[in-house]
C-alpha cells in the first residue's frame, strides 16, 4: 500500500512519536521514509545578515537526522532533505516530487480562535496534498517509554530477538535510560532502553 512515506518535521517536542508511527508503517509495508524539514523563508529573511541563518540550517539537520537515526535503528530505509520555502506549500510540492503515497504529519491540535487566525501547517497540507495525510497529535514530551510495563515488554522483545529466554525481574527508570534486569539459568542480563527512541542494548 505504501512505498514512500513523507514525514515533515520541525523538530518539535513529541516528534519521536510521529517518527515511530511512520517506522511502524514502513516496517509493515517495506516502505522508505522521506524525512523533510522546511526552513520557513519568512523567518530566514528576518535573520539573514544576523548570523542566525546557519542556526536555522543546523536545527533542520538535527531534526531530520534524529528521525533518520531512529529509522535506521529499526532497519528502515530513509532519505532526508532540507528545503527552503513556505512550509505547507513546500511539503505538498515535495510530496508530489517524490510521488509520496502518504504524508504523516504531527499536529499541535490547535482549535478555536487560534486555529482560525493562525491555522496549522498540518491543516493546510491536508487541504492541498496530492496523497492521503495522516496526522498524529504531538504530545508534550518526546518520551515514548513512559512506564515500567512498557519498558519490560520492550526488554522481553529485545531478549527474544537475540534468542535469549530469560525472566525479567525488574525495571528502573534512571535519568536518561530505562534499566531492566533479567535472568536465565544463572546468567544475568541488563537491558538498557532509550526512553525516546526505544533503542535497546542487551548486556550479559
Amino acid at each position: 500500500m505504501y512505498e514512500r512515506i513523507l514525514v515533515p518535521t520541525d523538530g518539535s517536542v513529541g516528534s519521536a512519536h510521529v517518527a515511530l508511527q511512520a517506522i511502524d508503517l514502513a516496517e509493515t509495508y517495506n516502505a522508505t521514509i522521506h524525512v523533510l524539514h522546511v526552513i520557513d523563508e519568512s523567518v530566514r529573511g528576518l535573520v539573514d545578515g544576523f548570523g542566525d541563518e546557519e542556526k536555522l540550517e543546523d536545527r533542520g539537520r538535527k531534526a531530520v537526522e534524529r528521525i533518520a537515526g531512529m529509522a535506521r535503528n529499526h532497519g528502515v530505509d530513509v532519505v532526508t532533505a532540507i528545503e527552503i520555502g513556505d512550509p505547507p506549500q513546500r511539503i505538498v510540492d515535495y510530496a508530489d516530487e517524490i510521488d509520496a503515497d502518504l504524508i504523516l504529519s504531527g499536529t499541535h491540535g490547535r482549535s478555536g480562535v487560534e486555529r482560525r487566525l493562525i491555522g496549522s501547517v498540518a491543516e493546510r497540507v491536508v487541504r492541498t496534498a496530492p496523497c492521503p495525510v495522516m496526522t498524529v497529535r504531538l504530545p508534550e514530551t518526546d518520551v515514548t517509554v513512559e512506564n515500567e510495563n512498557e519498558a519490560i515488554n520492550i526488554a522481553r522483545d529485545a531478549l527474544k530477538q537475540k534468542g535469549i529466554v530469560a525472566t525479567v525481574s525488574a525495571a528502573e527508570r534512571q535519568t536518561s535510560v530505562w534499566v531492566v534486569d533479567a535472568e536465565e539459568e544463572g546468567d544475568s542480563y541488563l537491558i538498557y532502553i532509550d526512553p525516546v527512541t526505544q533503542r535497546t542494548s542487551v548486556i550479559s
